[in-house]
């Protein structure tokens, strides 16, 4: 089975490895706040519940503070990815609920290219994927035949 890697935006997290890195360079997080990270990608576009949260990361019979520990594993998640919490890109919190990661995110195959984690693609996507697929380079311009003007 291949090792999952998740990439949104410049990031991608490698959960066999578990690493996230920018641009191709490590970044510093610690263990309990990218293990929420891991289970609020694999949720994505999902409320994830505070309750949830601390049944995934804590189990049920352990006894630390969880509120205070999931604000400070959310906090430093957002530090690393330069997040807003006022206008959210990756993280957002509904209110006295939980939290939901709403970036768009694709996963790095085998063969060490992507595919679309929610299914969708962009117009440009789509485009080049035609290009390619019909032998033409998506990076050249066409040789667009000209149309003779009316006078």
């Amino acid at each position: 089975m291949p090792e999952k890697k998740v990439c949104f935006d410049d990031f991608l997290l490698d959960f066999g490895r578990f690493q996230l890195s920018r641009r191709g360079r490590p970044l510093k997080l610690e263990g309990l706040p990218l293990q929420l990270l891991m289970f609020l990608i694999e949720k994505q576009g999902q409320l994830v519940t505070r309750e949830q949260i601390a049944d995934a990361l804590w189990g049920k019979d352990v006894f630390v503070d969880v509120e205070q520990g999931i604000n400070t594993a959310i906090r430093k998640i957002r530090m690393v990815l330069e997040d807003n919490s006022e206008q959210p890109q990756y993280l957002q919190t509904v209110v006295g609920r939980g939290y939901r990661f709403i970036a768009r995110t694709s996963a790095e195959t085998e063969e060490g290219g992507l595919r679309a984690g929610d299914g969708l693609v962009s117009a440009e996507e789509l485009g080049r994927a035609i290009m390619t697929a019909a032998g033409l380079d998506p990076e050249k311009p066409l040789d667009m035949p000209k149309v003779p003007r009316k006078s």
